[in-house]
């Protein structure tokens, strides 16, 4: 069952009528031009937590009360299917609540700072766009996933300093992020302690990478957890 009409239009309020996916942040009202007196809407409020048993996040053991507004997450049509599809198995409730939070935060953040929501929106964004690509990098390098037996020395060394490099370029183009940028900074540690650490003995390469990896997969995590990134692959095993 849907919200009641004063719960949908609190929770889009809540929203700024923008869609609170931050893949998505699409504004969902607008003018009909051919016609003064018509509007148009793709918004739609969304239930987080199902209302009935196979219902998408259906939760029977939950206090909160499935109706109101503290349930509710303002989204595009587009996305509220997408959530909603196979009952929501690829966007778990913690995962809607964390945008609920986040997307009121920005909102709330915008209104007092008399901002408008365009350039903020774009920049996260872009940001997650640069976080991505990160991620896509680190996941074709073998050296954080592959049997130590098969990794030799001057390959890894160029292949380490290859990830730093790009991160680097990458870095250079997040803009107020400090979270993202805290990220990238605990990977290139990670990777630069190794470095240095491998200078100094070869021989004990297995050694390095068992301490190597799970640290950069520590920053893997924070990026898909925190940031949204898709992780996926081989790379997958080095996250705990």
């Amino acid at each position: 069952m849907a919200f009641d009409k004063k719960t949908s239009e609190t929770i889009a309020y809540r929203a700024a009528y923008i869609c609170s996916n931050p893949e998505c942040n699409t504004l969902t009202i607008g003018p009909t031009i051919t016609d003064p007196q018509l509007k148009n809407k793709k918004g739609e409020a969304a239930h987080i937590l199902g209302e009935k048993a196979g219902a998408a996040r259906h939760d029977p053991k939950s206090s909160i009360n499935i109706a109101s507004v503290e349930n509710g997450l303002w989204l595009c049509a587009n996305c509220h299917t997408l959530i909603d599809k196979n009952k929501g198995a690829d966007y778990s409730s913690d995962d809607l609540f964390g945008w609920k939070k986040d997307h009121e935060e920005t909102i709330s953040m915008l209104l007092r700072t008399h901002k408008s929501p365009l350039p903020l929106i774009s920049r996260r964004s872009t940001n997650r766009k640069i976080a991505q690509n990160i991620v896509d990098y680190i996941s074709n390098k073998g050296v954080y996933f592959q049997c130590h037996l098969i990794e030799n020395p001057d390959h890894v060394i160029k292949s380490i300093a290859e990830v730093r490099k790009t991160i680097d370029l990458e870095v250079k183009a997040i803009d107020s992020d400090k979270r993202l940028k805290e990220i990238c900074r605990s990977i290139q540690n990670a990777n630069q302690d190794f470095m240095n650490e491998l200078s100094l003995d070869n021989s004990l390469l297995h050694h390095y990478l068992i301490i190597l990896r799970p640290r950069v997969g520590l920053q893997l995590k924070r990026l898909r957890d925190e940031i949204g990134c898709n992780i996926s692959g081989e790379i997958t095993s080095i996250i705990p």
